[in-house]
């Protein structure tokens, strides 16, 4: 069926008035409600789930609602989420107020049968402070409830010590594994040790001492590792060591993580910065590429999130979790390693920025050419504390302007790259990455 071009301002006016606004009423706005269970969270524990519904009176209006969650201290693990885990700063006791906001978020695409140039003009209109209207960016509703935490926290378990023997495993060997860890306070679950290795198996992966047996075919370094953990995800802790390996090595060893540290982890009352130490290395160096380890956290920033050694300043009172990715230029060999940060409740809240869109026109550059045209969307609601900066970034190829939301990404070797885009406000950080595939010959 052919498109319909509506152009009487008046029926314009009523299309537009139920696909992309409504009365100056708050009814006519998504209405979110928050709850906690439990809300009084039980001695030896630190968090609570959370619930968020929503009442959307214009589900059909080509906008899908948006919810951030907040508090006073502490934090989510996703904000954005409608079920997710709150968590609360270690030195906050008693209640806390959380709340959720409700917004439109930006239009999927114009409705069906309107033209263009009708709708800019009914919007206009629409935008006039004497309309009885409102625009669904105007909407925003809030709903609050308040949770209580506990004076006597969770304390983490501590890996007092990790040992492999022998380092070197000689054909027909194994090695034994051993670790020594404790829960200060038993909470809220039994202790559990568990050992990880990137080839080869444990007689018993729970122990606190087992066998370690290499893999055959699987020879060079291997990296092996034990976490520690009382049942609270914010809470786990690592170590690794890496073993030798009889046997062929592969074309490409991947990197090692042996440890990601904090100092302090918890941090005191009053400061709002912690030393964060990276120590990874690349077993076979430069190939393919040379060893690249990032830095990123659910909330706040580093000085250098590429350094082995930065610091790192709190987004948000409560805990954040802070993880490192090394990488050798072969994305199957990427390792990953997170450990949980505590910022204290004097830290300043933030509203994180917003990142909706990455994206490239076209992602698949064709022969011929070597270039292709990027953008981001992003948005930061409280423009704080530094202005919103987004800037475009890849291991291969530049970004004519990488700071600004639409330039041009240039390849420097064929086949499937990634590029990514960041969005900061100077406290807290969002990522989003899509891959370009740049043509043969480069």
């Amino acid at each position: 069926m052919p498109r319909v071009q509506v152009t009487n301002p008046v029926i314009v006016l009523a299309c537009v008035a139920l696909l992309f606004g409504c009365r100056a009423d708050d009814s006519f706005c998504p209405a979110p409600t928050v709850e906690v269970d439990p809300v009084t969270i039980p001695t030896g524990q630190n968090d609570t789930e959370v619930t968020v519904t929503v009442d959307n009176p214009n589900p059909d209006n080509g906008r899908e609602v948006l919810t951030e969650l907040y508090a006073e201290s502490g934090a989510f693990d996703d904000a954005e989420a409608l079920l997710t885990t709150y968590t609360c700063a270690h030195d906050a006791t008693g209640e806390v107020e959380i709340c959720v906001d409700a917004v439109y978020g930006p239009p999927i695409g114009p409705g069906p049968g309107i033209a263009g140039e009708a709708i800019a003009a009914a919007v206009e209109y629409l935008r006039a402070p004497t309309a009885d209207f409102i625009r669904p960016e105007d909407c925003l509703e809030t709903d609050c409830t308040t949770v209580a935490c506990p004076e006597d926290k969770n304390l983490c378990p501590v890996i007092e010590d990790f040992t492999v023997e022998p380092e070197v495993i000689m054909e027909g060997e194994t090695a034994t594994v051993r670790v020594v860890a404790q829960d200060p306070d038993l909470q809220p679950a039994p202790l559990v040790t568990t050992f990880i290795a990137s080839a080869g198996s444990f007689d018993n992966r729970h122990a606190s001492e087992a066998i370690y047996t290499c893999d055959e075919g699987i020879g060079g370094p291997i990296e092996i590792c034990v976490e520690a953990s009382d049942g609270d995800d914010s809470c786990d802790v690592f170590e690794c060591l890496t073993v030798q390996c009889p046997g062929p090595i592969p074309d490409n060893v991947c990197p090692v993580i042996r440890d990601l540290t904090s100092t302090p982890k918890i941090i005191p009352p009053g400061l709002d910065q912690a030393l964060i130490t990276v120590d990874a290395f690349d077993p076979d160096a430069v190939n393919p590429e040379p060893l690249v380890t990032t830095l990123s956290a659910s909330l706040g920033v580093f000085g250098d999130k590429n350094a082995d050694e930065t610091l790192y300043t709190c987004g948000s009172p409560g805990p954040a979790e802070i993880c490192v990715k090394a990488s050798d230029g072969d994305r199957n060999c990427d390792k990953d390693r997170c450990i949980t940060v505590q910022c204290p409740s004097t830290v300043p809240d933030n509203f994180c920025p917003k990142l909706y869109v990455i994206n490239a026109i076209p992602s698949t550059i064709p022969e011929g050419q070597t270039s292709t045209e990027v953008f981001n969307q992003a948005e930061d609601n409280d423009a704080g504390p530094l202005p919103l900066l987004t800037t475009f970034r890849a291991l291969h190829g530049t970004f004519d302007n990488p700071n600004a939301s639409q330039t041009i990404y240039r390849c420097a070797r064929s086949g499937l790259n990634q590029i990514c885009v960041d969005a900061s406000d100077g406290a807290c950080e969002k990522t989003l990455c899509m891959d370009v595939t740049c043509p043969q010959g480069l």
